[in-house]
């Protein structure tokens, strides 16, 4: 039996003695790499860290950032970042090539916090970089990652020094503009299974001008990915949903030959059928037309569509892209410098044949009309007498045309839907930068100017037209005696659905005209910054950086004709077009208080601010406050508060309202497992909303999932968070080498824009039990009953919280002669921890707060592709480095799961799941080395939730590995 633990105490006990065994292993027998300042002490030098603007001489900040290092990106094995960065333990799961359906374009997103990829900021050279669709998200399979000199992660919100979207924090990607010669690179890599099968080639150039002024760096990129389907591995090839307490097959509603759910009161009243099952059956909730039209019973879920496995498992990728870096200085104290990007990528989403609900366009909602039933020549004989002797239930008006309302078919005779995307993008940067002397000090100046374009061209093949389905059913025999589309536009062809193998090639083709669509995102930004030094006070220097930006954002998307014609009816996609922009002041300032002092090393305050315009939500302001304290030089103690603030995105403020599939589960339905929980009283509300009486003590529901109408808001408002967090880094004189940090984080989002799902609607209705609230007037049944769809929009209802502890201890220290190679050895541990002690969700007032950390169901996963949001996610790596080798192996754990507790299924829990990867590289000779590894060494399969839970591979696809053991190989020369 499962209870709702209080938030950051029960269940953690053991995380936190695992990371203090980890944290006194590495303290007297480990090891790390990634902070080795101790050892080579630098000149200070000016720079700029993640998170603030000020010019520093070292790399300290109130913010917490973790780092990760180009070498781990080149030995990862992935050829698409969201991979290698999503294995970080601040990062939830994102939208990974793994998400096939739920996926979309296929655009690859970082999400930190699990607080969402539009929450999350990506820079480049701590710039905002190419938006990849309506939301703004940065594809990071654009990002030239053969360039990458470090990624930078900064946790809590930083609007006050980049702007909106930084809610959760930014990931800030550093590219090298210095380099030197020529260096060339292949990758190869497969899974143990032989599929999967990926390759990378990379060329980059650079070099320097003959006077030192300048650089140009130029760097290219080839990348292939492999696709798999679920059928490829054992765990996705049959969806899985709870049956009486049991896992067993549950396909789709959707089914070749037509499915037609009847109330029991219409089965009854069938005439000349029937309803007698030939084999095993759960439940008869309606017919099916099988062979040459003929009527037989529909059991559920035994003669359910199994679509696993057409379905993607990982999407394919063709990626080209070319990168620019150049700067020169042109006079004393003053560089031009410029960037250009350029990305051409191409992925495919593939699902099972077309899945629709049957319907004529200006009919009843779900409704299909079938004209001049009884003499209608498209369909059988048979077909024309059953719906003649059964007029009662299929014309009820006497009419003569025949109404199948909430019909499922499956047009496996037409192939597989196929998506494809091809993804065009550019960027342009240009700027100029400088000292320039003010105040008796040098100051850093920057002026630059961006211009951004992505297209992204969208082709759709194997979806069911309803109009042209509509007329194909319209059929008259002319007067040479053949069978023709009354209505014969379009190259109409006559065609019936009910039955199996019923559509012809040439009706499938009629029926199915190519879809092909495009959008175009284009951003300006234009900013100016100075930072330095005001004056001088006993403890340092008081730095400042004030600055000015300009951003404007313009998207449109331009749907194929036949959407503009209404031929998909509610499905139909509608054109898109918004823009807005944004004037920015920010500023900055560091104040050292006391240094070099008995207990105060260093004490300092340092804060920002940023007042914004924009034409969308009008004038906002945000604002930082932060500190540092270092009682002695080796501890410091940092905190800063930040007020944040996320304006709404294109697609919030003006996507036109469509009908998409969601899963959920309808709680007027009598639960699949534990018997019936119902109460009298939702049961007479269920059938106050629609739900036959006669109908609810056995009320099933017949489809796997429903219809969602959702759409845009342009009233919608900006988000607003407070954010703090607090740490430590440690640097002990006593233990050379070793770093430990330890930060605490809260981050709480108000005005939250959200989308109130199917699931969170119902649930709302059918527990407040008001027929005349706004969750209750979204939701739409059929006569008999059946959800027909469920109205969601955005609005600034909701609000967000996590909170949390990340840990992290790197180490390294120099090996005995007898374990080098010939040149010095040195072994490296790391270990890097998360805990999410919360991650609340307040989708309405009426409801309580959700906390989703750590657990699934009941919203806190959802049908297209799973997002479960772990509490507790570590790694842990050595590496052993000594003259031409390096190796390293690396642990993954993602903790453990549990069923939210409102809940109910038969999987109550996850084990904690354990990855091992190893990689190796060896300088052959000074200018060619080799490099390879194995992810998930031991084989790891994912944990099987079912399709009720995460969608139609049984598993989350976003959060665990899906491809199993997968070897890499590669070469690299430099000169």
């Amino acid at each position: 039996m499962m209870t709702i633990r209080p938030a950051g105490l029960y269940g953690r006990r053991n995380a936190f003695l695992l990371l203090s065994t980890i944290l006194a292993g590495a303290a007297f027998g480990s090891v790390a790499h990634a902070q080795e300042a101790q050892e080579h002490i630098q000149p200070p030098t000016d720079i700029i860290v993640t998170g603030s603007r000020l010019v520093r001489t070292d790399l300290t900040a109130p913010s917490p950032i973790s780092v990760m290092g180009s070498e781990d990106v080149k030995l990862s094995g992935n050829v698409t970042l969201e991979k290698t960065l999503n294995e970080m333990p601040q990062l939830a799961s994102g939208n990974t090539s793994t998400v096939n359906n739920g996926g979309g374009s296929g655009v690859l997103t970082a999400n930190l916090r699990g607080l969402g990829n539009t929450r999350t900021l990506v820079l480049v050279n701590g710039r905002r970089f190419i938006p990849a669709d309506s939301n703004g998200n940065v594809d990071l399979a654009s990002i030239p990652d053969a360039l990458i000199k470090r990624v930078e992660i900064i946790t809590g919100g930083a609007s006050a020094v980049y702007g909106s979207d930084a809610i959760a924090g930014a990931v800030n990607f550093i590219l090298d503009d210095k380099f030197e010669g020529v260096e060339a690179s292949a990758q190869y890599g497969i899974s143990d299974r032989g599929d999967a099968e990926s390759k990378k080639l990379d060329l980059t150039f650079g070099t320097s001008t003959a006077d030192g002024r300048g650089n140009i760096t130029l760097s290219g990129s080839w990348t292939r990915q492999s696709s798999i389907t679920q059928n490829d591995r054992g765990f996705s090839r049959t969806p899985l949903g709870e049956v009486n307490g049991q896992l067993v097959y549950s396909g789709s509603g959707s089914i070749p030959g037509t499915r037609v759910p009847l109330s029991a009161a219409q089965r009854a009243a069938l005439t000349g059928v029937n309803l007698t099952p030939g084999g095993s059956c759960t439940s008869v909730t309606g017919i099916r037309f099988g062979e040459n039209g003929t009527v037989l019973p529909y059991c559920q879920p035994e003669d359910t569509y199994n679509y696993a496995p057409y379905n993607l498992l990982q999407r394919p990728l063709d990626r080209f892209n070319v990168a620019a870096n150049a700067h020169y200085e042109v006079a004393d104290k003053i560089t031009a410098y410029a960037e250009a990007y350029f990305v051409n990528a191409k992925n495919d989403m593939i699902l099972a044949p077309d899945s629709f609900t049957p319907l004529t366009p200006g009919a009843a909602s779900s409704t299909l009309l079938i004209p001049n039933y009884a003499n209608n020549p498209v369909l059988p004989e048979s077909l024309r007498q059953f719906f003649t002797n059964n007029a009662a239930i299929f014309d009820t008006n006497g009419d003569g045309t025949a109404e199948i309302v909430g019909g499922g078919r499956r047009a496996d005779e037409l192939g597989t839907r196929n998506y494809r995307y091809e993804r065009q993008s550019y960027q342009i940067t240009t700027g100029l930068r400088g000292d320039v002397s003010l105040l008796g000090s040098d100051w850093k100046w920057d002026a630059f100017y961006q211009y951004m374009r992505n297209r992204t061209d969208t082709r759709n093949e194997g979806l069911i037209s309803q109009t042209r389905l509509s007329m194909g059913l319209d059929a008259v025999i002319d007067s040479s005696g053949n069978v023709v589309c009354r209505n014969q536009s379009l190259g109409c062809v006559p065609v019936s659905i009910l039955g199996l193998n019923s559509i012809s090639q040439e009706a499938g083709a009629f029926l199915t005209p190519v879809r092909e669509s495009h959008d175009i995102f284009t951003r300006q930004v234009a900013g100016a910054s100075i930072a330095g030094t005001l004056f001088e006070l006993p403890a340092g220097p008081v730095s400042v950086a004030l600055g000015a930006e300009y951003r404007k954002d313009k998207y449109t998307f331009s749907p194929s004709p036949l959407d503009l014609a209404n031929e998909y009816g509610a499905v139909s996609q509608k054109a898109l077009a918004g823009a807005y922009d944004v004037k920015e002041l920010f500023g900055e300032l560091r104040i050292p208080i006391l240094a070099d002092m008995p207990f105060f090393d260093t004490l300092a305050i340092e804060g920002a601010a940023r007042y914004s315009d924009y034409s969308s939500v009008g004038k906002v302001f945000t604002w930082k406050l932060g500190g540092e304290y270092a009682p002695v030089s080796w501890i410091r103690i940092r905190g800063a508060y930040n007020s944040a603030i996320r304006a709404p995105n294109i697609a919030e403020l003006y996507t036109a309202v469509t009908r998409g599939y969601s899963s959920g589960t309808d709680p007027c339905a009598i639960p699949t497992s534990g018997g019936d929980s119902r109460s009298d009283a939702l049961k007479n509300f269920c059938v106050a909303t629609g739900v036959p009486a006669g109908e609810i003590a056995n009320f099933t529901q017949a489809t796997l999932g429903l219809n969602q109408d959702s759409g845009g808001n342009p009233n919608l408002r900006e988000e607003k968070s407070k954010t703090y967090t607090i740490g430590a880094v440690i640097s002990p004189p006593f233990i050379p080498r070793l770093n430990i940090t330890v930060d605490y984080f809260n981050v709480k989002v108000d005005d939250a824009i959200m989308t109130v799902n199917a699931q969170q609607t119902m649930n709302d209705c059918y527990t407040m039990m008001d027929a005349g609230s706004a969750t209750c007037r979204a939701i739409t049944r059929l006569g008999n009953g059946q959800l027909d769809y469920v109205s969601v929009s955005s609005n600034n209802i909701g609000s967000l919280k996590v909170n949390g502890i990340d840990a992290q201890v790197d180490y390294r220290v120099p090996l005995p002669g007898a374990l080098s190679l010939g040149d010095d050895a040195s072994l490296s541990l790391q270990a890097i921890a998360s805990w999410l002690f919360e991650r609340t969700t307040q989708v309405l007032a009426t409801s309580a707060p959700q906390d989703c950390a750590g657990y699934y169901g009941a919203g806190c996963s959802v049908g297209t592709g799973g997002f479960i949001t772990p509490d507790f996610k570590l790694n842990l790596g050595a590496t052993y480095a000594s003259g031409p080798l390096s190796f390293r192996l690396q642990g993954r754990m993602i903790g453990d799961l549990k069923l939210y507790p409102t809940a109910t299924n038969v999987v109550k829990s996850v084990d904690p799941v354990w990855y091992l990867d190893t990689s190796f590289s060896i300088d052959a000779t000074e200018t060619f080395s080799f490099f390879g590894g194995v992810n998930n060494m031991l084989d790891r399969q994912p944990p099987i939730l079912g399709t009720t839970l995460v969608g139609d591979a049984n598993t989350d696809v976003s959060l665990y590995d899906t491809l199993g053991r997968r070897y890499f190989i590669g070469a690299r020369m430099k000169f």
